[in-house]
């Protein structure tokens, strides 16, 4: 190999690298999803009347996106843990849990990228501590017009639409908002209550294309941002005063 070709190859992977770890990525197994459909019919008024009020405590509530890389380059970019911390929202619980509703606002703004105690915890996928560049560009790119358009839908809504199964392992229809398209997705919820406060938790996988996104992708899509996010939820909300 010649001297050109032998200081070309360093710096095309570097040049990769940097791409790729500005950009929002994801991991060599991409969630699949299912149990989404389009949006049909009126949502359920809120609140619920003869309810409890419940208001959801952002301190201790978190909602994250695990977000994957892939494509034939994917070794060059990163997985990334999204949070959304600053969220608000409400829970009406009744007597039969089925007949309750609820409703969460995430705002885009707030969402935090990388946090080094996220990343642990999501395990070996994520091992890999992106820089401090390389955090602030995926913001960058996440927030931008060609994804979340930050400007333009400032907010993820989700509200519910029913809800079936036993108290403590319910099966969620939920309406999502999000990049202004509206989808009802089946969320299954682990569910906690001791009256005055509740705890909701679970996970579920959702397409970006299904809300009108075009997954990031460079080099022909050998380097690209997998179609396929899980989002996991713990929420705690504590009786309204």
């Amino acid at each position: 190999m010649d001297s050109k070709a032998g200081g070309f190859l360093p710096r095309l992977r570097a040049t990769l690298f940097g791409v790729a770890a500005l950009s929002l990525g994801a991991c060599q197994t991409a969630p699949v999803t299912g149990g989404v459909a389009a949006a049909t019919g009126p949502l359920p008024p809120l609140p619920v009347q003869g309810t409890v009020h419940y208001v959801i405590d952002a301190t201790r509530s978190d909602v994250r996106f695990l977000v994957y890389r892939a494509g034939a380059l994917a070794s060059f970019g990163h997985n990334h843990v999204i949070e959304a911390k600053d969220l608000h929202g409400d829970v009406y619980l009744a007597d039969d849990i089925r007949a309750s509703g609820f409703s969460l606002t995430l705002p885009v703004a707030g969402f935090t990228v990388d946090d080094a105690a996220a990343r642990r915890v999501e395990g070996p996928d994520f091992a890999s501590q992106p820089s401090a560049a390389a955090i602030e560009g995926t913001r960058k790119n996440m927030l931008g017009p060609a994804l979340l358009d930050a400007e333009q839908f400032p907010e993820i809504s989700i509200r519910s639409v029913k809800l079936l199964g036993p108290d403590w392992d319910l099966d969620a229809t939920v309406r999502i908002t999000l990049h202004g398209t509206a989808r009802d997705v089946t969320v299954p919820i682990a569910v906690q209550h001791d009256g005055e406060s509740l705890s909701a938790n679970g996970a579920f996988d959702i397409k970006q294309s299904d809300f009108g996104i075009t997954p990031f992708s460079i080099l022909g899509g050998g380097l690209q941002v997998a179609d396929g996010i899980r989002i996991r939820f713990h929420l705690v909300a504590a009786k309204a005063p």
